[in-house]
């Protein structure tokens, strides 16, 4: 999925060594995934395509325009006869929020124009409100709260808030979104 801030491509244990380095970089997980550990960045990856072989997720390594790997993006929910997709587990070695929006732009873009889903999901925990901000900022709709959805690292439940973007909407948001880029 080429774009024109980030590419992205089917994620391979090939992009293991260039995303270790990127760990280095001063990661940012704007859906709050845990930053890959440099090490095992094997096991990170083997992980994402397990779940992908059993039909779970779909990861692509993310590319900047410089070639340089900078993190990974998934759909990492996906629910075929509902025709639904869920965006997470976005992890990018780098703070431009034009990079983060290209990468989004390219995973709606593809589950709509190719995976043909009707439905797009995010989800944000409550208290991250820096990235509720950017996931609305892109168009998304919030449609409720999932009240202590998740369980966080201290072992206390968190409420997460679901956001979509449908089908129809899609044509217009993705005009707004590619006006910011510009």
């Amino acid at each position: 999925m080429p774009g024109s801030r980030v590419s992205l491509w089917p994620l391979t244990h090939g992009h293991a060594k260039a995303l270790a380095q990127a760990t280095v970089a001063g990661p940012f997980s704007p859906e709050g995934c845990k930053t890959p550990v440099r090490h095992d960045m094997t096991g990170e990856i083997s992980y994402r395509l397990e779940r992908q072989a059993d039909g779970l997720s779909l990861t692509y390594a993310v590319q900047s325009r410089s070639t340089r790997w900078i993190g990974w993006a998934s759909y990492s929910r996906i629910d075929r006869a509902h025709k639904k997709l869920e965006i997470g587990d976005v992890w990018l070695a780098c703070l431009d929020p034009k990079s983060y929006n290209q990468t989004m732009i390219s995973l709606l873009d593809h589950a709509f124009e190719n995976a043909r889903a009707n439905t797009v999901q995010i989800k944000a925990v409550t208290s991250n409100t820096a990235l509720r901000a950017r996931i609305e900022n892109l168009g998304a709709s919030l449609d409720g709260v999932l009240r202590n959805e998740i369980i966080a690292k201290n072992g206390e439940p968190q409420d997460v808030a679901l956001y979509s973007i449908i089908k129809t909407e899609w044509p217009e948001i993705s005009k707004s979104i590619c006006a910011k880029l510009l």
